[in-house]
């Protein structure tokens, strides 16, 4: 009995120190802004001139398993070149704290959050991207804060229902006492292990680009809260979704719509395709042979579809086709 202990112990202070090298290998590199008590962590970047006066800023939402370093490893250092940028760790992620709320999972409450610390910060009018969990909230922003937005950009968003339940150990995760058992013995010490295959695949049929890990500091996922509230998120997020989804032929922003249709974990058609016939004059724009990291392996459509609503431009209404461009991609649609 005394070496199970020994045991235990063993594994949670290996959990523990992991965790305290991930925190200071990517510590908090940006800023603070306190809103209804919460402190929420943004990068806020661009030319910060007169270049981006006719401009309205842009702001990207990243999604689950993830933190704003996603952005930065990405889009947003091309788009920072003209625009001005933020990028934010959604409520309990990243480097950002989380409501002490039952509501802390809602899109919706994690969007109004969002929105509050754009006014407080003194951001008027932004295009908002959500990726992946982050399309979720995009379009809870849109639903609430219609007026207050300039434009819509739904990036291989989860923005539907879907049938099957969610991963096991999510919903492991998610329960009080044995969650928290799960998380300290198994999860902590031992799940960075499988990480490597998980980015593959969100990336698949691409590969992940070299580096990817490291730029997006991957191993700050595996910390006690972090990950136990992006199993939250994601175990509630259907529920919240079949309320949501009923609502959005009420958006009235101009809307772009970004999906890849090789998307594994993402569907497509359940998710992009319906949110598309749902909100009236919407651009869909389908990424042949992408996978579900579009703003990575097609930065190029997902930066035009931004810089046309940041500009003003009306989204081109209707379904546009853009044809496989990697090898991987081509592969995927012969």
């Amino acid at each position: 009995m005394n070496w199970i202990l020994i045991a235990v112990l063993a594994v949670i202070a290996f959990a523990w120190v992991n965790v305290w090298r991930a925190e200071r290998r990517f510590g908090r590199h940006g800023h603070l802004v306190t809103v209804d008590g919460v402190d929420l962590h943004y990068v806020d970047v661009g030319p910060g001139d007169l270049a981006t006066e006719d401009k309205a800023p842009i702001v990207l939402i990243h999604g689950a398993s993830g933190n704003l370093r996603d952005f930065e490893a990405s889009i947003l250092p091309e788009l920072a070149k003209s625009h001005r940028v933020l990028a934010f760790d959604r409520p309990g992620h990243g480097w950002s704290a989380r409501p002490d709320s039952p509501d802390a999972h809602d899109p919706s409450r994690q969007a109004a959050l969002i929105h509050a610390a754009l006014k407080k910060i003194g951001v008027e009018r932004p295009v908002v991207l959500g990726h992946s969990w982050g399309g979720a909230v995009a379009t809870a922003y849109a639903l609430q804060f219609a007026t207050a937005m300039s434009g819509l950009l739904v990036l291989a968003g989860a923005t539907h229902p879907w049938k099957g339940p969610v991963s096991w150990y999510h919903r492991v995760l998610a329960k009080p006492v044995l969650g928290s058992i799960f998380l300290w013995l198994v999860v902590l010490p031992f799940g960075r292990l499988l990480a490597t295959a998980g980015v593959q695949s969100t990336f698949t049929p691409d590969s992940a680009p070299e580096g990817y890990e490291e730029a997006l500091g991957l191993s700050l996922l595996f910390r006690p809260a972090h990950f136990r509230n992006n199993s939250v998120d994601t175990s509630n997020l259907r529920t919240h979704l079949a309320r949501q989804s009923t609502k959005y032929d009420e958006i009235t922003v101009p809307t772009i719509i970004v999906t890849g249709n090789r998307d594994q974990t993402v569907m497509a058609k359940l998710h992009s395709y319906a949110l598309h016939e749902q909100i009236s004059g919407s651009e869909l724009i389908k990424l042949q042979g992408v996978g579900h990291m579009p703003h990575h392996v097609r930065p190029d459509i997902v930066i035009d579809a931004l810089e046309r609503l940041a500009s003003g431009t009306v989204p081109a209404a209707g379904t546009h086709v853009y044809p496989p461009q990697s090898d991987a991609q081509k592969a995927a649609v012969a």
